[in-house]
């Protein structure tokens, strides 16, 4: 106000609020095996407001922080008081934890110099996630004649690079 006079001006302010997120660039490792942890590397979120802009942003959180046992990860920015979330989706492998055999073979008794035999034997084979499964391609020693003496057969099985044993008793 000067001399009396008032003068009011109007300026039109659009005020920018968070509306979205998305993950514009995955990450550059997407599969896991069962228990390892998450990596953001490589992956880039845009943050898309009311006013039609958007940005790649930093600070984001994400979930799980721990060993990976879901195929999604949940990306979460706040900015204000508003959060927005989105997923990333990744794969995970289970791993094998052990073998058992769950049903002995046919025959457990042997004579020196006679080769075991594996008929009937069932191995199943156990995994980080909890689940199970009746296994064939495992190996068994000793493959050649007994020896007197011999009172365990040594059963392996290989999956995914991971080697697990057990053994029978005959």
């Amino acid at each position: 106000q000067r001399g009396g006079i008032k003068k009011t001006a109007s300026v039109a302010v659009t005020v920018r609020v968070l509306a979205s997120i998305e993950i514009s660039n995955p990450p550059t490792k997407t599969a896991y095996k069962y228990g390892e942890v998450f990596s953001p590397a490589g992956m880039a979120v845009t943050a898309r407001y009311t006013d039609g802009q958007s940005r790649t942003v930093t600070g984001y959180t994400y979930s799980p922080t721990g060993a990976l046992s879901d195929t999604t990860i949940t990306v979460s920015y706040t900015e204000g008081d508003v959060t927005k979330t989105a997923t990333q989706a990744i794969t995970v492998a289970k791993v094998l934890s052990g073998i058992k055999i769950t049903t002995p073979p046919n025959r457990t008794a042997y004579f020196e110099r006679e080769v075991f035999d594996p008929e009937g034997m069932v191995v199943t084979a156990n995994y980080t996630d909890g689940s199970s499964k009746t296994v064939t391609g495992y190996t068994y020693s000793p493959t050649s004649q007994l020896s007197k003496g011999t009172t365990m057969i040594t059963v392996s099985y290989s999956e995914g690079g991971v080697t697990k044993t057990t053994t029978q008793s005959i």
